[in-house]
């Protein structure tokens, strides 16, 4: 069967990645073997991702172009990562890394998708704030598994995020049981959690987008950083020992100690690490409202009242749990969600105030009524028992005394958006 060359990959990974590598000479440590020499590329001479573009053309997984660049700033689209999953997969079971060129009638990638959809047993991508696989959950049969896996890489579309990336070639890894030992301790960055994630940091192979090591998963990627995170994967010299930049959003962003009393509600002093999140919450949404509706609609003095809004909201929840002679469990703060850069004290706020106000949802409406409306979002929010205690919510809100402290008032909102904006909305909130 006539072979065919995979020509023109436009792959990816920007801002992941930060350190120049050392030189990849040896290959007796490669997951998979050297099987060609790389091309001269005039285009990454000289240039950081050079001896990564080395190493991925002499591992067989990536190509340059006919005019002998190897483009490294070129997109990387799903139908070229699957193709490159495709050829990594063959490498490291054996193979030569080279796939049969497309019958007649086919796409030049239909064997690459044919080929790993069945070679790893593509179910979709997961997700895990469900639990569930995306796009193709529960696929068994090679024809599901190649649906699945043309549903979430569609090809000729938009470029593959980095999210994405990361999924494929972990379980493209996964299915070859090749094995990335730890060689980081990394537990969490700004933007994620995922252990699949995580797992290539701790691995060396990614370092993030800044100090902090954001990941921005949604992002796409180039090919030079797609080559340097596969070269990263080949040869384990390539692979880097670091350690995050500490971030604290109450420092760091807000440019206040955690615990700076920033206001005072009915004698209730409330520090900078309970409020930090509501505040850049309120913050943002007024730069998404600029976006939208133009320079005008930044209000940051309508920020600070949100933010203002949204303490006495939690504070009128624990008023009236004690007013119903109401408790909650107890909540553990060694069991708290790891929000990244608020100190436990504004976690186990988020945390308590949320129990406290479900507990009295529970209580409101066992007395006034669930929801008959049905399950529907709006039906939920219109139930007798919500409507009753939002109500008796809003006359404590509107009865408290609050007082801002000079730190609050002299807090210099426009370098809070600023300084949020820089971390490229990294930090959910």
């Amino acid at each position: 069967m006539k072979k065919w060359r995979f020509t023109a990959l436009s792959l990816v990974l920007a801002t992941l990645l930060c350190s120049l590598p050392v030189s990849a000479a040896e290959t007796s440590d490669w997951l998979a073997p050297k099987v060609k020499d790389c091309p001269d590329f005039t285009d990454v001479k000289g240039s950081w991702c050079e001896s990564y573009v080395e190493t991925v053309c002499e591992a067989g997984l990536m190509e340059g172009r006919s005019d002998g660049s190897f483009n490294p700033s070129g997109e990387l689209m799903p139908e070229h990562f699957v193709t490159i999953c495709a050829r990594l997969y063959d490498l490291l079971t054996g193979g030569d890394g080279v796939l049969p060129e497309a019958a007649e009638g086919q796409d030049w990638y239909d064997p690459a998708y044919a080929y790993l959809a069945e070679s790893i047993g593509y179910q979709g991508t997961y997700a895990p704030s469900s639990g569930r696989y995306l796009g193709g959950d529960g696929a068994r049969t090679p024809e599901e598994q190649l649906n699945a896996l043309r549903s979430n890489f569609n090809p000729g579309k938009y470029p593959a995020g980095r999210r994405s990336f990361l999924d494929l070639l972990s379980r493209t890894l996964a299915a070859a049981e090749a094995d990335l030992p730890a060689i980081n301790r990394i537990t969490t960055v700004p933007d994620c959690g995922d252990p699949m994630v995580l797992s290539f940091y701790n691995a060396g192979i990614l370092t993030g987008s800044d100090q902090y090591c954001t990941f921005q998963g949604d992002a796409s990627l180039n090919r030079g950083q797609a080559a340097a995170i596969l070269a990263r994967v080949i040869d384990p010299e390539l692979r880097l020992t670091f350690t995050p930049k500490p971030f604290d959003l109450c420092q760091d962003v807000l440019g206040v100690e955690a615990d700076t009393v920033l206001l005072t509600v009915d004698g209730t002093a409330v520090t900078a690490a309970q409020m930090a999140r509501s505040l850049c919450s309120a913050v943002l949404n007024q730069y998404n409202h600029m976006i939208c509706n133009g320079p005008a609609a930044n209000d940051l003095a309508r920020a600070r009242e949100d933010a203002v809004q949204t303490i006495k909201q939690d504070l009128a929840s624990e008023a009236l749990l004690a007013q119903k002679a109401l408790t909650i469990d107890p909540i553990d703060p060694d069991a708290l969600y790891p929000d990244y850069g608020i100190p436990t004290e504004g976690r186990l706020w988020k945390q308590t105030h949320a129990a406290m106000y479900e507990r009295l949802l529970t209580f409101y409406e066992d007395r006034y009524g669930a929801n008959s409306l049905g399950s529907s979002p709006h039906a939920m929010r219109d139930t007798p028992g919500r409507e009753a205690l939002d109500h008796d919510l809003l006359q404590l809100e509107e009865s408290m005394k609050t007082d801002l402290s000079p730190d609050f008032e002299n807090l210099d909102l426009a370098a809070v958006q600023d300084r949020l904006i820089s971390l490229s909305f990294a930090y959910d909130l």
